[in-house]
């Protein structure tokens, strides 16, 4: 009996140690057969580093942060508890009318704080570069046939600003954000078609008897989509590029049902469909799974090719140009090889390429230069 009770007592004195080892290498062992593919912000995974560089260690830490085994299930229990307690959760915080906001500098996604806020500046090299960049790029894409267009979606922070904390309300300098200042000194010095997205939001939002972006979430909703769509189409007729849309009215509106919030994963908010073209159809194709996806209309009403390079927030304007044009493809922004964009262009030959992006990503424009510099 003495000898069990020894046993015991060594167990009991080890389980917080197995139980630290468990937490500490599971995510290693479970890695072997599982991964995370899947990230609740707005951003690309970190890719797997190949080659040893004086970065590899920063690299793989990045990579492993995105996708060890269970990462995902692991921030949604986290969110879940934080959100039971009513507790800001760090990268998603509460404002007025139950609305929620997105602190996307806490996961180095941008800064949609510092861009409320409004006291971020550029200086005048930094101006130079962005211009630079932004030129480089336009003219990779014209090399190849494509006309070019960039248009900036803004962040929910600064479409529904009367619904941040009162405590961020109270220290706000100016509701001019980078990309504004940038915006209008690409306009004023370059000839890039730009098409910036938040005035028209943000006259539209007075209009529309629905919110156009969630609640609880950091994306517009298909109405946001659909306003942006119609715009689009605007400033594709100014570089040749047929294509129009009415603009929103309250008949083409309906109800889609409730869908998740990706800052409060127990909440749902209410999703719309817009009665458009709802005659026409089209197959989308995943051609590479998470990086390229392209949308064929075989009945389209103008014989188009329309590249978009962005981020999520291009995934709800896509089905509305679809049933447009006759191929619409998707490829994510921030790819540091330039040969990837070189093959999308080669194959699919676009006759208009859109490169979106939200607002808090304005900023990393500047560094576009470095990826036209790779490759002569």
């Amino acid at each position: 009996m003495k000898n069990v009770f020894e046993k015991l007592k060594i167990i009991y004195l080890l389980l917080p140690l197995i139980l630290l080892m468990v937490a500490v290498y599971y995510p290693f062992a479970a890695n072997i057969f599982v991964s995370n593919t899947e990230l609740l912000d707005n951003r690309v995974l970190s890719p797997k580093p190949v080659k040893f560089s004086s970065t590899f260690s920063r690299d793989f830490e990045q990579y492993y942060n995105d996708t060890f085994a269970g990462r995902k299930k692991l921030i949604v229990k986290y969110v879940k508890l934080k959100q039971k307690l009513k507790i800001d959760t760090g990268q998603y915080f509460y404002g007025k009318d139950g609305w929620m906001f997105y602190d996307s500098a806490k996961v180095n996604n941008g800064n949609t704080v510092l861009d409320y806020l409004g006291t971020a500046v550029w200086d005048n090299e930094e101006l130079n570069q962005l211009t630079e960049a932004l030129e480089k790029e336009q003219a990779f894409y014209e090399k190849y046939g494509a006309k070019y267009l960039l248009m900036v979606v803004p962040n929910k922070e600064n479409v529904y600003a009367e619904y941040m904390p009162e405590r961020l309300q109270k220290i706000r300098k100016s509701d001019s954000s980078l990309s504004d200042i940038g915006i209008k000194y690409l306009q004023n010095n370059t000839h890039i078609e730009i098409l910036d997205l938040k005035p028209i939001l943000l006259a539209a939002k007075t209009k529309c008897p629905y919110n156009i972006y969630y609640k609880k979430d950091t994306h517009w909703n298909a109405l946001g989509a659909y306003i942006a769509f119609e715009s689009l189409l605007k400033s594709f007729n100014k570089l040749g590029i047929d294509g129009s849309a009415k603009p929103l009215l309250s008949e083409m509106i309906t109800s889609a049902g409730l869908v998740g919030q990706d800052m409060h994963p127990t909440d749902k908010d209410m999703s719309y469909h817009v009665v458009f073209l709802d005659d026409r159809s089209f197959e989308k194709k995943e051609v590479i799974p998470n990086k390229v996806i392209v949308y064929e209309n075989q009945n389209p009403v103008v014989d188009k090719a329309i590249l978009i390079v962005g981020d999520s927030f291009a995934g709800e304007i896509i089905p509305y140009m679809a049933k447009v044009y006759r191929r619409v493809i998707n490829v994510p922004a921030g790819i540091k090889d330039l040969s990837f964009y070189q093959e999308i262009v080669t194959e699919y030959k676009p006759d208009l390429v859109v490169h979106e992006l939200v607002e808090r990503y304005f900023s990393r424009l500047s560094n576009l230069g470095k990826l036209y510099e790779s490759k002569k």
